[in-house]
C-alpha cells in the first residue's frame, strides 16, 4: 500500500473516532455510566449507540443511552433510557397518550408531568413537557420496576425543554 493511502486511512480513521467521541447525543449527558453503575449495582459498559449522534428531524429529535452489566452475557441486565423531544408540548402528549392507549398502559403517580408502566414491552413512560423519556432496567424477561423509577428521578430534575 502506498504512503499516500495509508495516511488518508489513518485520517479517515482519526475522523471517524473524533465524530464518536464527540456526539451530539442529549442522553448520554444526563445519563452517566455511573448513574448506571448505581442503578445496576454493578460496573457497565456503554452501547456503541452511545457514541451516535441523536435521530433529528426538524424541531424533534430522539436520543439513546444504554449500558450493560460488564462481562455480562447478551441476557444481563441493562439500564436504557430514550428520550424524544417533540416539537412541542401538545405534540410530545398527544404521541404519548397515543402510545399508553396502545400499549394499555397503566399510571404511575410521582413522576413528570404524567407516567405509565407497560407490561409488554416492559417500560417505564415519562412525559415531562416536550420530552417523553422510555426507561428500561434488567433483562427482557425480568424487568427491574423499581430500578426503572429509581432511573426517572435522577434523570427528570435534568430535563429541560
Amino acid at each position: 500500500m502506498s504512503k499516500k493511502i495509508l495516511t488518508l486511512l489513518s485520517i479517515a480513521a482519526s475522523l471517524a473516532f473524533a465524530s464518536a467521541a464527540y456526539a451530539d447525543n442529549h442522553a448520554i449527558k444526563i445519563f452517566t455510566a455511573d448513574m448506571a453503575e448505581k442503578i445496576l449495582g454493578k460496573p457497565v459498559e456503554p452501547s456503541p449507540r452511545n457514541s451516535q449522534d441523536d435521530t433529528t428531524v426538524g424541531k424533534t429529535w430522539v436520543s439513546h443511552a444504554l449500558y450493560s452489566v460488564k462481562g455480562g452475557a447478551a441476557a444481563s441486565p441493562q439500564a436504557h433510557l430514550m428520550i424524544r423531544h417533540g416539537n412541542s408540548k401538545d405534540e410530545a402528549k398527544n404521541i404519548f397518550e397515543s402510545s399508553k392507549a396502545t400499549f394499555k398502559g397503566t399510571d404511575v403517580a410521582g413522576l413528570g408531568d404524567a407516567a405509565y408502566r407497560t407490561q409488554m414491552p416492559a417500560q417505564l413512560n415519562v412525559l415531562k413537557g416536550s420530552n417523553w423519556l422510555i426507561i428500561t432496567v434488567g433483562t427482557f424477561h425480568e424487568q427491574n420496576t423499581a430500578a426503572q423509577e429509581q432511573l426517572a428521578k435522577a434523570v427528570l430534575p435534568k430535563i429541560t425543554d
